[in-house]
């Protein structure tokens, strides 16, 4: 089927009940970078994407389901639903690190969101979520890997948002992965913003 008409699928199954769809279907996000990092698992790619999804309606603009921007009940109804959704697909599989390693981020994501850090923040936050994904299921200690929203949640008090990108790249090169270009790729676009 491919990445993105899964992921396609998936948001607009997500989303049917809450509001249309745009026309034109969202592009993946963070699913297409653990399919560089992972080829060939679409199946946790989309699951991803709906963890994703859920975040974009709680703090961002939702790719799969226009609604209005003072909405805020179905904005967050439907935010858990997809986050529900993408949890839900990861914790089938058995993979209860995943589960975790993707509610810390959620966490950190709440915690930065209420601090008012700019977004790139979050963005960092999701690349080296996506490839400590990647860098479990190659066989890293999953404690290890998560260890970093304990940094950041640290450095953040400590430092401010600033502390955060920091914290990723001091652990983003602890990860092991056959190819950590696309996760640096993602990293300096980031800080580009």
């Amino acid at each position: 089927m491919g990445l993105a008409a899964g992921v396609a699928a998936a948001l607009a199954a997500a989303g049917e009940a809450f509001g249309p769809a745009p026309a034109a279907p969202p592009a993946p996000r963070w699913g297409a970078l653990y399919l560089e990092l992972v080829p060939g698992d679409e199946s946790l790619a989309t699951d991803i994407e709906l963890v994703y999804e859920g975040y974009l309606l709680h703090y961002r603009e939702s790719r799969a389901v226009a609604l209005a921007a003072d909405d805020l009940e179905t904005r967050l109804l439907a935010g858990d639903c997809f986050y529900a959704r993408g949890v839900r697909g990861v914790a089938a599989r058995g993979d209860a690190a995943g589960v975790g390693l993707l509610s810390r981020l959620m966490a950190a994501c709440s915690y930065l969101r209420a601090a008012g850090a700019p977004f790139a923040a979050d963005d960092a936050l999701w690349a080296y979520t996506t490839a400590g994904l990647a860098a479990q299921h190659a066989g890293d200690d999953p404690a290890e890997v998560a260890a970093l929203f304990d940094a950041v949640e640290a450095g953040f008090a400590a430092s401010g948002p600033d502390a955060v990108r920091a914290a990723v790249v001091a652990a983003a090169a602890r990860l092991t992965l056959s190819d950590a270009a696309p996760l640096w790729r993602e990293l300096d676009a980031v800080a580009g913003r």
